[in-house]
């Protein structure tokens, strides 16, 4: 049986607005993630982000533009409060 990717945490600052949080099952490792989201960074990529509504609810897409971040936090689900975790 294959194991589920954990959930991390991401919080995006963008340089106009609100942060956004999300959180995503779509990486194997929290490194992975990491990785993943500074090169998006770096390259000023689009990423992109299913979402699952509760209880059977909508679902969707989220399309985050890394030309538009000036940081993001990453962590894992398993950290106990909101200032631990990686800023990128």
């Amino acid at each position: 049986m294959a194991q589920e990717n954990p959930e991390i945490h991401l919080v995006f600052h963008p340089v106009v607005g609100e942060p956004l949080a999300v959180r995503s099952r779509d990486f194997e490792s929290l490194e992975a993630a990491e990785d993943s989201v500074t090169e998006a960074l770096e390259q000023e990529r689009t990423l992109r982000f299913e979402l699952n509504g509760r209880d059977g609810g909508d679902s969707g897409t989220l399309l985050v533009n890394c030309s538009n971040v000036v940081a993001v936090k990453v962590r894992s689900a398993s950290e106990k409060g909101a200032d631990d975790g990686q800023y990128l």
